[in-house]
C-alpha cells in the first residue's frame, strides 16, 4: 500500500478513509439542508451518494485490515498498541460507527422501497428522527476517528 499523506505511519487507504469520515457529517448536513429547503430529490441523491461512498470505504478498509492480519497489524507501530486507552478508543469508535451504519443502511433501504412516494415531503417524523440520529452518529464517528487515527498513526 502506498504511503499516506497525513501521518507518518498511515497509508493511502487509511488516510483517504479518514478524510472521508471527516467529510461525511458535513455532506450529510448539506443533504439535510436540501430536504429542509424542499429539494427532496437532491436530498435523496446526496444521501445515497454519501452512503455508497462510505460503504465502499468501509469495505475497502475492512478488507485491508483482514488481509494485513487484523487490526493489531495496523496499530503495531503505535506506542499505544495494547493499552487500555487504545482499546477504549477503538470500542468508543467501532460500536457507535457500526450502529450508525446499520441504522443508516436501514433508513436508505426503507426510503428507497417507498420511492417514489405520493408527496416527496411526506416522510414520517420517524424518518426525520432517525436521520438526525444518523447525522449525529456520523459526527461521533468522525470525532472518534480523529482519536483513533492519532493514536494509531501519529502518536
Amino acid at each position: 500500500m502506498p504511503d499516506g499523506f497525513l501521518a507518518p505511519r498511515g497509508n493511502l487507504l487509511t488516510d483517504v478513509v479518514f478524510v472521508c469520515n471527516l467529510i461525511a457529517p458535513v455532506w450529510a448536513v448539506f443533504a439535510v439542508a436540501a430536504a429542509r429547503a424542499g429539494d427532496h430529490v437532491r436530498h435523496m441523491r446526496l444521501q445515497l451518494a454519501l452512503w455508497a461512498l462510505m460503504l465502499i470505504n468501509l469495505i475497502l478498509l475492512e478488507g485491508y485490515i483482514r488481509v494485513s492480519g487484523g487490526s493489531g497489524s495496523l496499530i503495531a507501530g503505535s506506542p499505544h498498541a495494547g493499552t487500555p486507552l487504545m482499546s477504549a478508543s477503538f470500542a468508543l469508535h467501532i460500536v457507535p460507527a457500526v450502529a450508525t451504519y446499520l441504522l443508516w443502511t436501514g433508513l436508505v433501504v426503507v426510503t428507497y422501497r417507498r420511492r417514489p412516494p405520493p408527496a416527496l415531503g411526506a416522510f414520517s417524523s420517524r424518518h426525520v428522527l432517525l436521520g438526525k440520529i444518523v447525522v449525529g452518529g456520523l459526527l461521533w464517528t468522525a470525532l472518534s476517528a480523529c482519536v483513533v487515527y492519532y493514536l494509531t498513526f501519529w502518536a
